[in-house]
């Protein structure tokens, strides 16, 4: 248990609990989240879910964003998906009904800590399993955030629309599959068959229409791995949906080729995304 105190001028300080949790998902496997509660009333309680091939913290962005509710008032558990960070599980066997199955416990673990409902971050590839749980489970759901969302697999991966995914999906990465069982995505994760048929028939953007509750998608413009104009186009879920668009800002709301995250624009475009993010909550998350 790790105890954070926050100084806020003018006020009284803010101390943050965050507390290293284990539990199941619905089908066994082991799940490892950070569950961050302050120490004033809990307005909310939020689930972060995180992109393929990183963990629970997303390059310490979530860290940044479960302080920033927590000043707010709101408790937030940011997870590790299967066969990703402390949790369970083997790379080629993950799959998006898996991380599906994840979200469902994750929630449901929330809903034990207080929550009547519950906002969801999502970035990058989290925002597929998000989105599907989201429409069938309108009920518990009172608000999304999608940054930077994979809601076409297919321009994604398969016939990819942006640079990215064309250094695994090629003749090469397809030879691995059927000859090994898997792809390297990134060099570094096993991207195995039952995944990539998924790739073919799942569309979590056709999903987004059974959506109730509002949704904010905040998208970089200049983003190489995740196609801006997908996001865009597919992004009116319903009367209380927006989407804010971070000008030059690349995957993960960074300054193209800044991947050491120091960059006056980089910490700028982030500094943007949490408070649109922690704004969007603080209108529309009730107890």
């Amino acid at each position: 248990m790790e105890l954070v105190v926050i100084k806020m001028e003018g006020k009284n300080e803010i101390k943050i609990t965050e507390e290293k949790i284990y539990y199941k998902s619905l089908d066994g496997l082991d799940l490892c989240g950070i569950l961050a509660t302050p120490n004033i009333d809990i307005k909310g309680y939020v689930l972060l879910a995180h992109g393929i091939t990183v963990d629970k913290d997303e390059g310490g962005f979530y860290a940044d964003i479960a302080a920033e509710l927590c000043k707010k008032g709101y408790a937030s558990l940011r997870f590790d998906f299967r066969a990703h960070g402390e949790s369970s599980g083997k790379q080629r066997e993950m799959t998006i009904i898996g991380e599906l199955v994840d979200v469902k416990a994750s929630v449901k673990k929330l809903f034990e800590y207080g929550a009547k409902q519950v906002g969801i971050i999502a970035a990058s590839f989290g925002a597929g399993p998000v989105i599907l749980y989201t429409a069938t489970n309108n009920d518990k759901v009172g608000c999304i955030v999608l940054l930077n969302p994979v809601i076409d697999y297919s321009k994604t991966f398969l016939n990819p629309i942006v640079p990215w995914a064309k250094e695994s999906f090629n003749d090469e990465g397809y030879k691995n599959l059927y000859q090994k069982g898997y792809l390297l995505l990134d060099g570094i994760f096993e991207i195995g068959i039952k995944l990539v048929e998924e790739f073919q028939f799942l569309t979590p953007y056709t999903f987004m229409k059974q959506i109730m509750c509002p949704v904010l998608t905040i998208h970089g413009d200049k983003d190489s791995m995740v196609p801006f104009q997908v996001s865009k186009k597919h992004h009116k879920c319903n009367k209380k949906s927006s989407f804010i668009t971070i000008f030059g800002a690349d995957h993960g709301f960074i300054k193209p080729g800044d991947e050491l995250l120091s960059s006056r624009e980089t910490k700028e475009y982030r500094a943007h995304v949490i408070k649109g993010t922690v704004s969007w909550v603080e209108k529309y998350l009730r107890q």
